[in-house]
């Protein structure tokens, strides 16, 4: 198994209202400085606890992430960690210049000597609003700009695009990246469909745990592996990525009574605009993972739904010894063997969030590698 974390660098804003989107009048420079400091942080607890890889998301407008290009802090983690594999886990190519991205991923490639992994994203309702793309066509804008991307990296020559949703007259991407033909692409996906394309095109699989019961999921990791055996393409666990909100404590009791009282792992208050408007940013959510199908047991939901409770805490959470325990045991049944975990929760105090990585490191990591 390899492990990997996902540091959103969330905004030191104790005593702030959060709401999303996040008014400029909260920033101020020393909070952003120490969330910053912190982010590095926790980044640095995992390398030196052996962790493979470190990773970075794009997130806009709010409170729980600072990381609006990802391929920025990229290139500074390829340069303070020498000897891990950086995650670009990933740039949401609906908002951007696909040939831009191309080229500064390639540049982070070259100069992290071949050491990236890149995920390329849709993005989520909210975050495709940021800059007025149309929401209705992003799954045909995101697909034609992974295609664009990808032929960048491997024309040999220069060519020109004309595409549904991109037109460049002339393109030729130099530098290439270092890694030949491509880094390795991680494709998440929420239906068996999705996992069995990613399969056949030799991509790895991304799996975001709170958008999938484990029986979604396991059929969704089994197409990816039907499709690469089908086509001859080997596959491993490890080519299975498995996102995941992970929140460790002294005892079961400790984690339990730290969930309820800072909200841990509740993906509703990332969305939320203020408290009077909860309840529609809960409306979003449950339209987002509708929009991907009946990714969870029972009836798809709605838009008047809640949002299902497996987004409401973390996915692994608990002792020590619980998590060691949850972890094999959703590994034995959907079959991943990368996990990105995510350490952060939107209120949850720096000291708590550094206190489960260094229990997960010292107490977690070590069983799960025997």
């Amino acid at each position: 198994m390899k492990c990997s974390i996902w540091v959103p660098a969330q905004y030191a804003g104790e005593g702030q209202q959060e709401e999303w989107p996040t008014p400029g009048r909260q920033w101020e420079p020393a909070r952003g400085a120490e969330s910053i400091r912190r982010a590095f942080e926790l980044f640095d607890i995992a390398v030196e606890a052996g962790f493979d890889m470190v990773s970075v998301a794009e997130h806009h407008y709010g409170h729980s992430s600072l990381v609006p290009s990802p391929i920025v802090i990229a290139a500074t983690l390829a340069e303070r960690y020498p000897d891990v594999t950086i995650g670009i886990l990933g740039p949401v190519l609906p908002l951007t210049n696909p040939v831009r991205v191309a080229e500064e991923i390639a540049m982070v490639d070259v100069l992290s000597g071949g050491r990236t992994i890149v995920g390329f994203f849709r993005g989520v309702p909210g975050e495709q609003l940021v800059y007025g793309t149309n929401p209705e066509v992003t799954s045909d804008m995101l697909r034609e700009a992974l295609a664009l991307v990808l032929h960048a990296w491997t024309e040999p020559e220069t060519f020109g695009w004309e595409g549904r949703n991109y037109r460049f007259r002339t393109v030729s991407v130099f530098p290439r990246p270092l890694q030949q033909p491509h880094p390795p692409i991680v494709q998440s996906a929420t239906t068996p469909e999705a996992a069995a394309w990613s399969g056949a095109h030799g991509h790895m699989l991304g799996l975001f745990a709170p958008a999938l019961s484990a029986e979604r999921a396991q059929a969704t990791a089994a197409a990816f592996r039907a499709a690469r055996d089908e086509h001859g393409i080997p596959a491993s666990p490890e080519d299975v990525l498995y996102r995941a909100r992970v929140y460790v404590a002294d005892s079961d009791e400790q984690a339990a009574a730290d969930v309820e009282t800072y909200e841990i792992g509740n993906l509703r208050r990332t969305m939320s605009p203020s408290p009077q408007r909860a309840a529609a940013a809960g409306r979003v959510l449950s339209a987002l993972f509708a929009a991907s199908g009946p990714t969870h047991a029972g009836p798809r939901p709605t838009h008047g739904d809640a949002p299902p409770p497996a987004m409401l805490r973390p996915d692994f959470v608990g002792s020590p010894d619980s998590v060691v325990a949850q972890i094999r045991e959703s590994q034995a049944t959907i079959g991943w063997g990368f996990l990105d975990g995510l350490f952060t929760s939107p209120g949850l105090p720096h000291e708590k969030a550094r206190r489960s990585l260094e229990l997960f490191a010292r107490e977690v990591l070590p069983q799960l590698a025997q």
